[in-house]
């Protein structure tokens, strides 16, 4: 249930910020929010309290964010309040940069290896992927020790692995075969 509701007001509010043309500008300002709502847990118990009425809890937003956010995101804001969905922003968020990066034909992810990658390696890698996914790919390093060696990639909930492992459960199945 959570997935759809982040799905259903996340493209909501990417279609609107789509025919505003103002993608990067609620992307930023969503994104300011989401960093403050992650930090002040108190506050955001407040604003997904059913015992606080709605009408405190939307001047309990405005007091925070008019003047500092677009009239756009404060209404989407009292949107959420409005259909008790604050508790799923943080999802809400996530969705927005993923169909923000589709739109984009962007796609981001990591690239898992025994030892951290030169800028050089990180962009062949990112070339290679981009050409396999048929999108820009921007990768993140990250250190795995359990790698026995090679590279596994996770872009987009896809796993590409090319890991000695998994070379070599391959090659292991394939004698079985014979």
């Amino acid at each position: 249930m959570e997935l759809i509701i982040a799905m259903t007001y996340g493209k909501a509010l990417f279609d609107a910020a789509v025919e505003l043309d103002k993608i990067d500008e609620i992307k930023e300002e969503i994104d300011q929010i989401d960093g403050i709502l992650k930090k002040e847990e108190d506050y955001v118990s407040l604003l997904c309290n059913p015992a606080i009425p709605v009408v405190k809890k939307k001047a309990m937003i405005r007091n925070v964010f008019k003047g500092r956010v677009s009239e756009e995101v404060l209404s989407f804001l009292y949107i959420l309040i409005d259909k008790d969905r604050m508790f799923h922003y943080h999802r809400i968020v996530k969705e927005y940069l993923k169909l923000m990066d589709e739109y984009r034909g962007e796609a981001y992810g990591k690239i898992y290896s025994t030892v951290p990658l030169s800028q050089e390696q990180l962009e062949k890698f990112e070339t290679e992927a981009g050409k396999l996914l048929r999108e820009k790919v921007k990768l993140r390093n990250k250190i795995d020790k359990s790698l026995l060696g090679g590279v596994k990639l996770l872009i987009d909930g896809k796993l590409i692995d090319a890991s000695l492992r998994a070379s070599l459960n391959d090659l292991d199945y394939k004698l079985k075969k014979l």
